[in-house]
């Protein structure tokens, strides 16, 4: 086949499909191709009509845009300069929305760093917790915690068959943990501590639970332990051969320091709210 004749075939495939496309569909063209901001516009019209959006569009003149994953009702849409970024907007967009009939899809409103990325849904980090305790959902706190500070894991302890405790461990740097108290599947209580308001850190709380161990031991995991209102504790589970010995070191809050417990359902506010007003935050590294 010649040349001309390959090129008249996909002109006349090209015809085909945008001829055959429903009446009021959105043609997105391949990435790259054509202006960004009317394509941004055609998909979500809601974003044309956002003084917050377009302003920052004036700002930055040429973008493009891309979406991500939040949770399973609504989704992010980032808007990125073409040139020279060093800031970016984010919003939050509900999934499956009718925009071009003028129902309300857009949440809260982000300015952060161009090399920033929005956090998963709690339910999307830890899906299975989340499943099994459904009341976990509704604590703002919880949320608040998982989706800014990023714990990579969590442990659940059930000390009678209807009450549970659930925590939620960022031992990446600075140890912190977030615990819910649950009775009968619902939430009692829940308590945010912090390393960096305890008597004993993490270091100080390891070295001590290897001192006297065989020189294979080692540390396979770390949580923190509260009891009552006062009283703190590293539990230290050291692994040394075939033996496993978990140990507890206090770490009792520091003179003028107190751990925050909130009592009830949880704190009443959520950084990722999913209303369909919105707040604009700016979050910079």
């Amino acid at each position: 086949m010649s040349k001309h004749s390959v090129l008249l075939v996909l002109g006349l495939t090209v015809a085909v499909l945008v001829c055959s496309a429903p009446v009021g569909a959105v043609v997105t063209p391949l990435p790259g191709q054509g202006n960004q901001t009317w394509i941004l516009f055609g998909v979500h019209p809601n974003a044309k009509t956002n003084e917050t959006i377009t302003a920052f569009i004036a700002e930055h003149g040429e973008i493009w845009w891309h979406e991500g994953a939040y949770n399973h009702t609504h989704k992010y849409v980032y808007v990125v300069p073409a040139n020279a970024c060093e800031e970016q907007l984010v919003y939050l967009n509900k999934i499956g929305a009718d925009e071009h009939g003028g129902e309300p899809s857009i949440g809260n409103i982000w300015i952060i760093g161009c090399d920033e990325s929005m956090p998963l849904a709690a339910e999307l980090r830890f899906p299975e917790i989340f499943a099994k305790y459904p009341a976990l959902s509704s604590d703002g706190g919880l949320r608040s915690y998982v989706e800014n500070q990023s714990p990579n894991r969590y442990e659940e302890a059930t000390a009678k068959p209807s009450r549970t405790q659930v925590y939620f461990i960022n031992d990446t740097g600075m140890f912190t943990e977030y615990i819910v108290d649950l009775s009968g599947g619902e939430i009692v209580s829940t308590t945010y501590v912090s390393e960096e308001n305890l008597t004993v850190g993490r270091a100080e709380a390891e070295a001590q639970a290897l001192s006297g161990q065989s020189p294979d031991a080692r540390v396979e995991k770390i949580v923190l332990k509260v009891y009552g209102n006062d009283r703190i504790v590293w539990e230290v589970t050291v692994q040394a051969g075939q033996k496993t010995d978990v140990m507890q070191v206090p770490s009792d809050p520091a003179p003028g320091q107190s751990i925050r417990t909130t009592p009830g359902f949880g704190a009443a506010f959520a950084v990722l709210g999913a209303g369909v007003g919105f707040v604009l935050y700016r979050r910079r590294r």
